[in-house]
């Protein structure tokens, strides 16, 4: 009952530190409350976590890392004094180089949270009441616990914008996924309406087209009377040029008919397969002493393309170019960019040469993606149209050059991706294919 006159005030006096809504308000009042106890004195208020507000002044850290035995003393719960002449005056705030500081801990459950400094004004002197400092002490006791609560509660609010930040983060996220979403489902409507639209001009290629070549036979057969020799020559050039059109029409229902997702594309640089197709057959280059030359730009050679099926293509160069090759010869390889920026393989052999009578078999369409080509089979059985139909279906071109006594060329073009993923070629010759034979 004795005590109860002097708490009561004290309950009264710290009511303000309750009502603080953050830790900076916490801090004026706290500092309000103790010039009110203490008139002589200059006070600060600093944290020891920088993130939570206002830390200590640096001179003030800056002692007490040099003086680690003051810093557990805080810890402890222990008032830490400093002699104006122990301390440089030059990191002293301006009127107090020649005061004595007096740092008291604020504490809760054995936490060190912050410190009171309190700054004597005379020149040397303590101006310390016995009174006015445990009234002081008794103060930041009791601030201690509202103190540890406003410091939880600030990390519960950086937590919280934290979490805001990212939930913000992946909304955006949420949004640009939407949008390629639809762009996605915008570019499949597009390339199925480019298939049927394929599709349609095939058929209707293939209808005037089969008109022409029964015609111009019928003719041949005689049904329209009599024709000289001039007339048959012309009708032949048509029959044979109106077969390759049927051909090629065929072909390309050939190739709208495939399923797509017999493709993966993936983004490569095209040297990297071809030094490790190189590899996979340098045992059987070295058994037949054959040299590979390579003239290749110092430049990426990257792509859009399905990675395995090139790989079949150089599989299949590889294996026309060692059984045309005699041993002792050479193969060269060269890479360039063209004007488009396509890209350019050239794969030269210097062995025989391919009979010509096979030349146009070899591009005879097959109607299937190549599997894998023995290195054991006959020039007999030398086909290409696999060949041509992953390089047709990849947007590029293929041509075969083959003299007797000068080998064999072969040489592909494919369009070019640069790294963005924007396409280096042009649209309308992307399932352009041609072939030069001699």
């Amino acid at each position: 009952m004795e005590g109860s006159p002097v708490r009561r005030p004290d309950r009264l006096r710290s009511a303000g530190l309750n009502a603080a809504r953050d830790i900076q308000i916490f801090q004026a009042e706290l500092v309000r409350l103790l010039a009110a106890e203490l008139p002589d004195v200059e006070i600060f208020f600093g944290l020891i976590d920088n993130s939570n507000g206002s830390p200590l002044p640096r001179w003030v850290r800056s002692y007490l890392d040099r003086h680690p035995s003051l810093s557990e003393k805080l810890q402890r719960g222990e008032l830490v004094g400093i002699s104006h002449k122990e301390t440089n005056p030059a990191l002293h705030p301006a009127g107090s180089a020649r005061s004595n500081i007096l740092l008291i801990p604020v504490i809760n459950e054995s936490v060190l949270y912050g410190a009171i400094g309190l700054i004597s004004r005379s020149d040397g002197r303590h101006v310390f009441s016995q009174g006015g400092l445990e009234t002081a002490r008794q103060l930041i006791h009791e601030a201690g616990p509202v103190l540890a609560r406003l410091v939880e509660i600030e990390i519960l609010r950086r937590s919280n914008r934290e979490l805001s930040a990212k939930v913000e983060r992946l909304a955006a996220v949420d949004q640009k996924l939407a949008e390629v979403t639809a762009e996605h489902n915008s570019l499949q409507a597009v390339l199925r309406m480019r298939s049927h639209l394929q599709s349609n001009i095939a058929h209707e290629l293939r209808t005037p087209l089969a008109a022409v070549r029964g015609y111009a036979r019928m003719i041949l057969d005689g049904r329209a009377g009599d024709i000289n020799k001039t007339q048959r020559d012309y009708l032949n050039v048509i029959t044979d040029n109106s077969n390759r059109l049927v051909q090629l029409v065929n072909w390309m229902s050939h190739i709208v008919e495939m399923n797509v997702q017999q493709f993966h594309l993936s983004i490569f640089d095209l040297l990297d397969l071809w030094a490790e197709r190189l590899r996979a057959h340098e045992a059987v280059l070295n058994g037949k002493s054959i040299k590979v030359v390579e003239q290749i730009a110092e430049e990426p050679f990257t792509l859009m393309a399905d990675r395995e099926k090139l790989g079949l293509v150089f599989n299949g160069l590889f294996g026309v170019a060692l059984r045309l090759n005699k041993p002792g010869g050479t193969i060269r390889a060269e890479f360039s960019h063209g004007r488009e920026q396509e890209i350019t393989v050239k794969i030269f052999q210097n062995g025989d040469a391919i009979p010509s009578e096979m030349l146009a078999a070899m591009f005879a369409h097959s109607n299937a993606i190549p599997g894998r080509m023995p290195p054991s089979q006959n020039i007999g059985e030398l086909d290409l149209s696999g060949i041509y139909d992953v390089i047709g279906m990849h947007g590029g071109r293929i041509f075969v050059n083959s003299k007797v006594g000068e080998g064999s060329t072969v040489l592909f073009t494919l369009p070019a991706v640069i790294p963005d993923g924007e396409e280096n070629f042009d649209h309308e010759q992307a399932v352009h294919t041609s072939r030069r034979r001699r």
